[in-house]
């Protein structure tokens, strides 16, 4: 299998003719034929390789039904009172916890 990302002369003679194309579509500005060189290199490319980007790639963070991303409550943590401990209520955790065993040992430790 050829390597997409290797330029061979057969490449660089699309990208070449294809810049022209374009620079000449626009109307023949100033600029010239070279400044159409990075378009014409994506669309030469995109041509070259018509499947790149279907091959589907599975969500690092687990999704609910709606497809929507499910958060650790361990995210929440650090949304809390942000102030400081003005009384006895500021030192109570007012998230969910992250696991069942952080639950249990916070609430043995209140009693």
């Amino acid at each position: 299998m050829q390597n997409p990302l290797a330029t061979t002369p057969e490449t660089e003679a699309r990208i070449t003719a294809k810049a022209q194309e374009l620079w000449e579509a626009d109307g023949k500005p100033g600029c010239g034929a070279a400044a159409y060189r990075e378009a014409a290199s994506e669309l030469i490319g995109m041509e070259s390789n018509p499947d790149a980007g279907q091959i589907p790639v599975d969500s690092p963070v687990p999704l609910d039904a709606n497809g929507e991303p499910i958060e650790q409550a361990w995210l929440e943590e650090n949304l809390g009172n942000s102030g400081g401990s003005m009384d006895e209520l500021d030192d109570r955790q007012e998230v969910p916890f992250a696991t069942r065993e952080e639950e249990a040992k916070a609430l043995k430790d209140q009693d």
